[in-house]
């Protein structure tokens, strides 16, 4: 607003008078003017400010309920309980509904900024990501008509309320619901809309640091570093605001740390982010990193079970596959599993959401841990082909195809395919796709390219896990339906008649299926297909009888 004070002219003075008159308009332009540091500041302050004024007043001052979230999430961090700011998040989220209902009547753009961005926020955390956006754009464009012709960026002028937080939200809408090329068009713009520390460059810092996270994501790690550099040139952050801001950064740097196979980096990293049971929306990128440590430098059946815990706390056991969420923690199991030996369960994994193109590359590896060459290669040629890959995937297509084809002894086209691997690197220490081949393979590959070994060149950790080799349990169709029907306690006999076959037929599939599962009788068989992800827990019946 063109009548608030410059932040170097309000002394502490003239900023707790303000607050403490009771005047909400002007409290609102504190807010306009100092945005997170007048709650870092003068948090209890502001408390004490709206405590008896109605719940229905914060129905048109959304500037007014950011500022209190932000002071209750301050004294939170500095010792406050987590029960007060918890409720005022929901009423936050609450209040964001009724926002995005009745957007039309706000005129200011300040309040239209803020209560757009909890709207979006609102549906955002509900999982409505389309109906996040609608409003988010919708907003976007009501704030461009009602402001001045921008001025030129070499003038000394005052930023815009908030500048680039509401791009920063859309674009963090974006990433979870899977479209990251909106994400970083977004993020891109918000970081070129923040203004200057020490005030108004929060929402920059967070896009900088989403954009770190994208990047390392994808493989990208001299653009992730270039990112993570933008962040650090704007000053350190707050404190108590550090972790939710800046917490995409710590991701990418682990990533990072993953993919030049420094372990002890990494390690340190994943204990100062904490676990990915936090209230955090990053907490699948929080868990995917874990689980990428555990599978490449540490216990993948403990991955497994941290995994699983985090999964249980967010209500994601059945992720939705179309959102960032759904891909990442099932992209996670697969990778944990491969390091155990459950070649079936990856496969099945990748059969059960085959619309997740990203697990092939799992069910390549399991395939070659197995000695399938031929499946792994067709899999891994069709994704290289026409599957929208990250950098890490890409490469480690071409290792399958690499490490099958010596195998075979076709030698041009398993250089080929290591050469492929290796060019693709971003950096001369991006080696986490080698770490999955075996050390006898890996030598004789580089050897055969002509070229140095890849985990030579890098810190490389000396202990590290690859897939171990395990046979794959292949079932036919009609086999998987026998077996679900065995463990619904069905007799062979009622079998029979459900597929309108004979017993007999029924009786020499069944042992066919104990042949596979390299057991003799019904209980064995359900628990070894569990064991196996050929069928889950809660389709077995508990009082199966032998059979």
């Amino acid at each position: 607003m063109a009548t608030s004070p410059e932040p170097d002219s309000l002394s502490d003075s003239e900023v707790r008078a303000c607050l403490a008159s009771g005047d909400l308009d002007r409290i609102e332009e504190l807010f306009d003017t100092l945005w997170y540091d007048l709650a870092a500041r003068f948090a209890p302050e502001v408390l004490r400010a709206v405590e008896k004024i109605p719940t229905g007043a914060f129905d048109a001052r959304p500037r007014l309920l950011h500022a209190v979230l932000l002071s209750y999430r301050c004294l939170t961090y500095r010792g406050l309980s987590h029960h007060r700011l918890r409720r005022t998040l929901q009423f936050y989220v609450a209040m964001g509904q009724r926002y995005g209902r009745r957007m039309s009547s706000f005129t200011r753009s300040g309040d239209l900024v803020s209560a757009g961005a909890a709207a979006v926020i609102s549906e955002r955390m509900r999982g409505e990501f389309g109906e996040a956006e609608r409003i988010g754009a919708w907003t976007d464009a009501q704030v461009t008509l009602k402001r001045e012709p921008p001025a030129p960026p070499w003038t000394a002028v005052r930023p815009a309320v908030l500048p680039g937080w509401l791009s920063a939200e859309r674009g963090f809408t974006a990433m979870l619901a899977g479209s990251p090329d909106q994400a970083t068009r977004l993020f891109s713009r918000a970081f070129a809309e923040s203004g200057e520390p020490p005030h108004a460059h929060y929402a920059g810092a967070n896009a900088a640091a989403n954009l770190a996270l994208l990047a390392a994501y994808r493989g990208h790690l001299d653009l992730a570093r270039t990112w993570l550099e933008a962040l650090e040139h704007l000053g350190p952050l707050p404190d108590w605001i550090e972790h939710q801001t800046a917490l995409g950064a710590e991701i990418a740097r682990i990533l990072i740390a993953i993919d030049e196979s420094d372990p002890s980096t990494a390690a340190l990293l994943l204990d100062r982010i904490g676990p990915a049971t936090q209230l955090t929306e990053l907490w699948p990128f929080v868990a995917l990193a874990g689980a990428y440590y555990e599978a490449h430098f540490g216990d993948p059946h403990k991955g497994l079970r941290v995994l699983d815990t985090a999964r249980q706390q967010h209500g994601a056991l059945s992720p939705d596959t179309t959102t960032t969420t759904g891909e990442l923690v099932l992209r996670a199991e697969a990778k944990l599993l491969l390091r155990t030996g459950a070649g079936t369960r990856v496969l099945h994994l990748a059969e059960r959401h085959a619309e997740v193109e990203s697990l092939t590359l799992f069910a390549a590896w399991a395939h070659l841990m197995a000695g399938e060459d031929n499946d792994a290669v067709r899999l891994s040629t069709e994704m290289l082909q026409y599957g929208d890959l990250p950098v890490n995937d890409r490469m480690g297509h071409h290792l399958v195809q690499a490490a099958a084809h010596l195998r075979a002894q076709h030698r041009n086209r398993a250089r080929a395919s290591f050469l492929a691997a290796t060019r693709l690197r971003s950096t001369p220490r991006h080696v986490s796709p080698f770490l999955s081949l075996r050390d006898g393979e890996l030598d004789e590959l580089a050897s055969l390219a002509q070229v140095p070994n890849p985990l030579h060149s890098a810190a490389a950790a000396t202990r590290r896990n690859t897939p171990p080799s395990a046979p794959i349990v292949h079932l036919t169709p009609r086999e998987r339906e026998v077996l679900h029907a065995l463990s619904a306690r069905q007799t062979a006999e009622q079998a029979a008649m459900q597929f309108g076959v004979s017993v007999t037929t029924v009786r020499t599939q069944i042992r066919k299926i104990y042949a596979k599962l390299n057991v003799s009788h019904r209980t064995e068989a359900i628990a070894r297909a569990q064991e196996l992800g050929l069928i889950r827990v809660s389709q077995a019946s508990p009082h199966n009888r032998a059979g």
